[in-house]
């Protein structure tokens, strides 16, 4: 507990030192007079010596209201720190970078005070340990036509994955959350070994390819993720093809995507025999408002359905929801987010509830960039009520509110991101 109050108190001062600093900086039109100048201008100097840092925070504060299981309050918290070296840069490799992260999470979700929902509700709990989430070399060729990676990674942030999906607290992130429960891959602050192709077949249309050890010790967040070992009990293959466009070379950007994967480790199906694990997904964000090209408003329409083999918890998830980005011209870093989601359960493991409903309703408040308070609150509809025994006393409807707050440093101090060659 004092390790969690103690970054989010952190955090927090951190938050208002620099939303401060920045107003009275940009009031008066003086663009030097901040005392972060020194600290700016150090990110620069990284990347001009092809180092890119970042550190951010997250701050989730959910409390179950009204039904599930029972009322209550539950915080969480995610520290992440992470560095790029840019090989190109530092020692002369083409289109060669080195990537580290650590992460560190903390709290207890409020997932089971909720009825044990078929979806994540929270996605970002502990307990607590500061682990490492990836360690890998990225290759570009040809202009990056061509991106490999491998090493200790996962693959949550390239496949079934869009701009906006952590938009959300819970529901669609990173991946629509049943993916979490239906497949044995590994998922971030974890890693494995393993690695994926990207091709641009064109600017816009992408095909992608990964494999990824299954390695069930690193799922447990008391191993820091330096066990290094190749025994595993199968492989993650997942595959995908989208087509993907900017907001800066389009006026209503869109990313439509189709995938598989495969989940070669042998699972006990509910018949007693033996069988591997798979599932497909499609996905699309539109944007279908636009007052024109320049503008940062942006409203998008987003959906999606994940169809599995069975041997899992649920049949599928389908969802659908809107994102506004800059929802007044005034705001132009604010966002509102809905996602309505439902979950069909394989009656054979959840025999209580043949389907569970889930909304999300936000609005991302940029107090300066890089720092944001995010009020949301989310409505359960018939929770899945796992592990129950059939005819046991069922949760009612949840109703949870919460507040999140986000500090990215980097993005706060204009730091350069690192973008491959």
């Amino acid at each position: 507990m004092k390790v969690r109050y103690g970054s989010c108190l952190g955090a927090t001062a951190v938050a208002c030192l620099l939303s401060g600093i920045s107003t009275t900086v940009r009031a008066q039109g003086i663009p030097s007079a901040s005392p972060f100048d020194p600290v700016i201008n150090f990110g620069q100097t990284l990347k001009n010596n092809g180092v890119f840092m970042d550190l951010s925070y997250a701050e989730d504060v959910t409390g179950n209201v009204n039904g599930g299981k029972e009322t209550g309050w539950m915080p969480i918290g995610n520290l992440s720190l992470s560095a790029v070296f840019d090989l190109q840069t530092i020692v002369g490799i083409p289109g060669a970078s080195i990537h580290i992260n650590f992460a560190d999470r903390n709290g207890i979700n409020v997932n089971g005070i909720a009825g044990n929902p078929a979806g994540l509700l929270q996605s970002d709990s502990g307990p607590v340990r500061y682990r490492l989430g990836w360690l890998f070399w990225e290759q570009a060729f040809d202009g990056d036509r061509l991106d490999i990676t491998a090493g200790r990674t996962n693959p949550t942030f390239d496949f079934a994955f869009s701009s906006i999906s952590c938009s959300f607290v819970g529901i669609l992130c990173a991946q629509p959350t049943s993916w979490y429960f239906n497949n044995n891959n590994v998922a971030y602050p974890s890693s494995t070994w393993g690695g994926r192709a990207n091709f641009q077949v064109t600017p816009e249309v992408y095909v992608r390819a990964g494999i990824y050890q299954h390695a069930n010790d690193q799922r447990e967040f008391e191993n820091a993720g330096f066990n290094w070992g190749v025994n595993t009990p199968g492989a993650f293959i997942p595959v995908e093809i989208g087509y993907q466009t900017a907001a800066t070379a389009v006026t209503y950007p869109a990313k439509y995507d189709v995938g598989f994967y495969e989940d070669t480790a042998s699972y006990t199906k509910t018949d007693g025999s033996m069988g591997a694990r798979n599932g497909v997904w499609a996905q699309f964000q539109q944007a279908v408002w636009r007052p024109s090209h320049e503008s940062p408003q942006i409203l998008s329409v987003f959906g999606g359905a994940l169809i599995y083999s069975g041997n899992s918890p649920q049949w599928g998830q389908y969802y659908l929801g809107l994102f506004d980005q800059a929802p007044f011209y005034t705001r132009p870093r604010d966002t509102i987010g809905f996602i309505a989601s439902l979950y069909a359960n394989n009656s054979d493991i959840h025999p209580n509830k043949k389907t569970e409903t889930q909304f999300e309703l936000n609005y991302g408040f940029s107090v300066i960039p890089g720092i944001t308070v995010k009020p949301y609150t989310q409505y359960i509809i018939s929770p899945t009520n796992a592990g129950a025994p059939v005819g046991s006393k069922q949760p009612s409807n949840a109703w949870l509110i919460g507040v999140q707050f986000v500090i990215d440093l980097a993005q706060a101090l204009e730091w350069p991101q690192f973008i491959p060659h």
